[in-house]
């Protein structure tokens, strides 16, 4: 049975006795911007916000590798006791997720700042119409390493930023599908258990020199329910965009990069190769954060600060990027309970999404924009920074329209139609501990069946030549066939009836370019075959219909 998270107040010592909203400040606010917070300044300034506001209720969600355990803090009105008290409510739960990358620290500050105003200020009244769940140091480990020649290249903080992977050297934002790091298990705990609607993920750009203080990104991957990308590209960010340039004078526009147009996946990088001529988001596969809530039929919101802006600038935009969303969710809070329903009501039913009813997208690429667009292009003023003689970049004011092609959505350039479930055998044990913590419903077999089904043939593996986050990624070349296969009783049924169905479809099937096939997970025993028969069978199968075996609910 999952070990489900008491709610606990962490343990702390106080920074300061302060008496009064005002006092309370963040590193990077008391060093007026020339320093950011430590693992132990965020724990102290939780404990000093739960002072003020004893309704402020915060759990652990995980330990990372080196013991630090990871605060999420729960701010609601009337105060929350369990996830379930959430649900019932009827409000969209919004999950906030800062540093995931820890050199990246304007969304942890910007945090701070938030559930300052929401728990003891001026933000109170969202708390009428949302849950806020904010988890503001995610890669703790690597945010203790601080140091001044990390990131040296943007504009700050004087006194150095942590590093980008946590202390096992992963990459946390490419950890989503795997979940090899202990952050990322207790994460995704934690979305099973709070189920948010939408999440934030903040993050600073290191790219091209354009004319934008922050660029966002919705999910991406083509199997996420229409519904919600609609709801997020139609309605939701343009009115974020509007506001925050109407209200604030920020510009801020769709995450990207300038690329070569007739290589839209290869970045240019600054300025370097003239005037512009495209721009292009970054990836589909669910590895990154936002594209696997996508997956699990929830709205993904990404954050990009421009990391050449000073860093006072970078968390003030951050947190008015943060606070202009939150009250856009607070004030369709009905329209954004109903999408998110209606998507996982449409999964269930069928085993499908809005906009993938003839299968699920297994190749994709990157799609340009019907007519070229306004992109604003910008520039940085290039100085040596004494402490280390390293270059360091400075934004200028320069936001100059070009107009030119943007490749910000991606397409799937084939399909494969969705089984009714999948099935394995009792010898695939690793496999369905991983589909149990991503949430996915897995069933387990009382006697052994003899089931008509669709396997796959492996006739080739090519793995990559270079190791990426400890794995040589694979791609598989299958054939599928119809045939009897007879299964054991323990054997494990996924069904597609379920919310999280795209995410299961992702991680099953063999040509997947981020399940558990291209990460290894099944390497061993296909590599053993294929020595012995040239070919070998991929040990996931395919229902054409929901069978009839007797099972029960695997916990």
């Amino acid at each position: 049975m999952k070990k489900v998270a008491a709610l606990v107040c962490l343990l702390i010592l106080p920074l300061c006795s302060s008496a009064s909203v005002n006092d309370l400040k963040s590193r990077a606010e008391r060093s007026n911007y020339t320093e950011t917070s430590r693992y132990a300044d965020v724990i102290d300034f939780i404990g000093e916000l739960q002072k003020l506001n004893p309704s402020v209720k915060v759990e652990s969600f995980a330990t990372t590798n080196e013991g630090r355990r990871l605060p999420l803090v729960i701010l609601s009105r009337p105060a929350l006791s369990s996830p379930r008290e959430a649900a019932l409510s009827g409000k969209p739960v919004v999950f906030i997720m800062a540093n995931i990358h820890a050199g990246e620290v304007e969304g942890k500050e910007a945090a701070q700042h938030l559930m300052r105003d929401v728990a003891a200020g001026p933000l109170a009244a969202l708390l009428d119409k949302i849950i806020l769940l904010v988890a503001p140091i995610y890669n703790a480990d690597g945010n203790e390493r601080i140091d001044i020649n990390n990131r040296s290249a943007q504009n700050g903080p004087a006194g150095g930023v942590g590093t980008r992977e946590n202390a096992g050297r992963l990459d946390l934002n490419r950890d989503f599908m795997k979940l090899e790091s202990p952050e990322a298990h207790g994460l995704i705990d934690a979305f099973n258990r709070w189920d948010p609607h939408v999440v934030m993920d903040l993050h600073t750009t290191n790219g091209s020199y354009h004319g934008y203080h922050l660029t966002y990104a919705p999910p991406l991957n083509p199997n996420t329910d229409a519904r919600i990308t609609s709801f997020a590209r139609e309605k939701l960010l343009p009115a974020v965009t509007r506001a925050l340039k109407a209200k604030h004078n920020y510009r801020v526009y769709y995450y990207g990069n300038f690329v070569d147009p007739q290589r839209p996946t290869n970045e240019l990088g600054g300025d370097r190769q003239g005037t512009p001529k495209a721009w292009a988001t970054f990836d589909h596969r669910p590895r990154f954060g936002t594209n696997y809530i996508g997956l699990r039929n929830r709205l993904a919101i990404l954050s990009e600060a421009y990391s050449y802006l000073d860093f006072r600038t970078r968390v003030d935009v951050t947190d008015k990027f943060v606070r202009t969303t939150l009250q856009y969710i607070a004030d369709h809070a009905a329209e954004v309970v109903s999408v998110i329903r209606e998507a996982d009501r449409r999964a269930t039913a069928a085993g499908l999404t809005a906009g993938n009813e003839e299968g699920f997208g297994i190749n994709f690429e990157l799609n340009p924009s019907a007519k070229p667009v306004d992109i604003l292009v910008g520039s940085v003023t290039r100085t040596v920074d004494p402490r280390n003689n390293r270059p360091r970049l400075q934004a200028t004011d320069e936001a100059r329209p070009v107009r030119m092609a943007e490749w910000g959505e991606f397409r799937a350039t084939r399909r494969l139609s969705a089984p009714a479930a999948y099935v394995l055998k009792p010898d695939q044990k690793q496999v369905i501990d991983k589909l149990l913590a991503h949430g996915i419903t897995v069933e387990i077999t009382r006697q052994e069946e003899t089931l008509d089904v669709e396997r796959y043939t492996v006739k080739s593996v090519a793995r990559a030549q270079r190791p990426f986050q400890g794995h040589r990624e694979a791609k598989f070349e299958v054939v599928k066939a119809d045939a009897q296969e007879k299964f054991p009783a323990g054997s494990f049924i996924v069904s597609m009836r379920q919310p999280k169905a795209p995410l299961a479809f992702y991680l099953l099937e063999p040509e997947s370019d981020d399940g558990f096939a291209n990460w290894n997970f099944f390497d061993e025993e296909i590599d053993r075959a294929m020595k012995e028969h040239s070919s070998a069978a991929f040990p996931v199968f395919r229902l054409k219909s929901q069978p009839s075996v007797p099972r029960e609910v695997r916990k």
